[in-house]
């Protein structure tokens, strides 16, 4: 948002094959960068894991030139299924809620990514969570994570140790 209160567009995000790329979430990285995550729901469950991780570097945006827009927005990790989350952590690694992990709309979890090598994802709980969301990294290197957050009557808070 413009300090007048105006808002700008300054990156556009390519849609998927069959739904549009809604953007789930968004966190600064190491480099300063934006990471944003997409949900991709309706593509993956037709097609498997189809929710993608952009790169968007807001010190070349330029919101009066449509070129930029359309092409500022950069893959940066691929092949996740629907993100509900994201964060980095001290160690410069992405993390990200998948909402699901399976066709069958079963099985959250939160998966780790190394900044240096987006195309490595490790799973950190065996896909045990349910309708996962939020997620934020301590200091310390702990990974917590909302559960529970969606068509069940009661959400928790589940801390996951030194990821």
């Amino acid at each position: 948002m413009n300090p007048d209160g105006t808002e700008a567009i300054l990156a556009f995000f390519p849609n998927n094959v069959i739904a549009d790329a809604t953007p789930t979430c968004i966190a600064q990285g190491p480099d300063g960068a934006l990471y944003i995550g997409t949900l991709a729901l309706v593509d993956s469950l037709v097609f498997g894991p189809s929710a993608k991780v952009y790169r968007v570097d807001p010190s070349q945006a330029d919101p009066s030139n449509m070129s930029t827009v359309l092409s500022l927005a950069t893959l940066w990790a691929s092949g996740l299924w629907p993100i509900n989350g994201c964060a980095f952590g001290p160690d410069g690694s992405f993390y990200a809620s998948e909402l699901i992990t399976s066709q069958k709309f079963s099985g959250g979890d939160v998966v780790k990514i190394p900044f240096d090598t987006p195309t490595v994802h490790t799973p950190l709980t065996g896909n045990t969570l349910t309708f996962p969301a939020g997620v934020a990294v301590g200091p310390d290197g702990n990974v917590y994570v909302s559960n529970g957050t969606a068509f069940v009557p009661q959400g928790q808070v589940v801390k996951l140790t030194n990821h």
